[in-house]
């Protein structure tokens, strides 16, 4: 049984007066919690009557309020009693929870760096470690709370995203301010260490920053997607690369391999493997979505096989039997981090040398290796392919998303509308 009443220290604190507490006995056993309320002298308190004398210039105030402490520790007393044996510092904890230390951001999103680099997504890693830096650089090194996240507190971030510049990764790199998506892409990673907060339940939804009604709102915005015309694409297949490093070839032939496959993703294509072609056809797993298909192999794309042929089979130098020869020199393909990386060096690679290509061909647009899925794309606009049929071939589940990616390609009606209100 509990017994709760009130202790008057009787040794005076540093300012000389005396702590007023709620004292807890279990089994003998006491535990104190002070109230915040002291008394000038130990006349002033009734021990018998357990209150505050009149002597004392606010007495009935106090006495009201020491009721409340008092009653609320014998709630909680009896309410844990009946449910399992306590003792006086179990009640004391519940009424006075010690204080715990504060969870910073950084270490949430140092938790998450390190799960993304556990799981193999050195991609993500990457382009997130740098998001972060950055947020490090206007937010103590990541060391505030997440309560201090608030909407006041990114609009201030957004300010100064705004009036940032990109990383320089070498000396001859554009200093550049942050693209709209750019700084999208930068808020994106801290709603999502904020997410993992709130699941962990170190941080509170009632504080979070993001959403409707006055809150922060990420709406993503669409890159332009444009691709290489005909005469460009011929130009590339044509040109002659021999005086060239063997990159520069590398870089052409597999563009052309991810235009001539449906615009396969640079990743799928560096990761071909001969045993992939059969029958006149390729089977493969996009990595993407994990979706299996096949696809025809045209003339064309034997042509480039061909230029690789030799490799075929060569256990010795090409271990994994790879068509390409950017990830031959990988021990293996199943430490995912490490060939995640080894594709990214090696995309760099590509896009530097479609970037040198691009002028020989006479065109000044961008000829990134994704740039072939988008040129597919837009051929297939063009010859108005119907979209189940490109469904299958970019494997998406929905046709919505395949008539939404095919709508930054279709242009054909709206040219027609201006030729027709502009002929007169």
């Amino acid at each position: 049984m509990a017994t709760v009443d009130f202790y008057i220290w009787k040794r005076p604190s540093k300012d000389g007066k005396y702590p007023i507490s709620v004292r807890i006995t279990i089994n003998r056993k006491p535990s104190y919690i002070m109230t915040g309320q002291k008394l000038d002298d130990l006349s002033q308190w009734d021990a018998k009557a357990q209150r505050v004398k009149k002597s004392h210039p606010n007495s009935s105030r106090l006495n009201n309020f020491l009721l409340s402490e008092l009653a609320k520790a014998n709630d909680k007393a009896l309410e844990l009693e009946t449910k399992t044996h306590v003792s006086a510092k179990e009640v004391k904890h519940s009424l006075k929870p010690v204080e715990e230390k504060p969870i910073y951001f950084a270490e949430v999103a140092n938790q998450y760096l390190k799960e993304q680099e556990d799981l193999g997504n050195y991609d993500v890693q990457k382009t997130d470690r740098a998001r972060l830096k950055r947020f490090y650089e206007f937010a103590k090194e990541g060391m505030v709370t997440f309560k201090e996240i608030s909407v006041d507190f990114l609009q201030r971030y957004l300010i100064f995203l705004k009036k940032a510049k990109k990383f320089r990764y070498n000396e001859n790199s554009a200093i550049k301010p942050l693209s709209e998506r750019t700084i999208t892409n930068h808020l994106i990673v801290v709603r999502t260490i904020y997410n993992r907060a709130i699941t962990a339940k170190i941080a509170s939804q009632d504080d979070y920053p993001f959403g409707a009604d006055g809150k922060i709102a990420i709406k993503l915005v669409d890159s332009a997607k444009i691709g290489l015309e005909e005469a460009e694409i011929k130009k590339l297949e044509t040109l002659d690369l021999s005086a060239f490093p063997p990159i520069y070839n590398d870089a052409r032939n597999i563009w052309l391999m991810e235009f001539y496959f449906a615009g396969m993703r640079v990743t799928d294509c560096l990761l071909l493997s001969w045993t992939a072609f059969q029958n006149g056809r390729l089977y493969y797993q996009m990595s993407k979505n994990g979706e299996h298909g096949t696809v025809k192999v045209p003339m064309k794309a034997l042509e480039i096989l061909d230029q690789y042929s030799s490799s075929k089979g060569d256990l010795e130098h090409n271990k994994h039997n790879l068509v390409f020869p950017l990830l031959r020199d990988l021990p293996t393909l199943d430490d995912r981090f490490e060939l995640r990386r080894k594709i990214a060096f090696a995309v760099r690679r590509l896009n530097e040398a479609m970037e040198k290509i691009m002028p020989m061909i006479g065109s000044s647009k961008n000829g990134s290796q994704h740039k072939a899925r988008h040129s597919f794309a837009q051929r297939a606009e063009d010859k108005e392919i119907h979209p189940k049929v490109l469904q299958g071939l970019y494997r998406h589940e929905s046709i919505l998303t395949t008539m939404k990616y095919q709508s930054n390609f279709s242009h054909k009606k709206a040219d027609q509308a201006i030729d027709a209100v502009l002929e007169f």
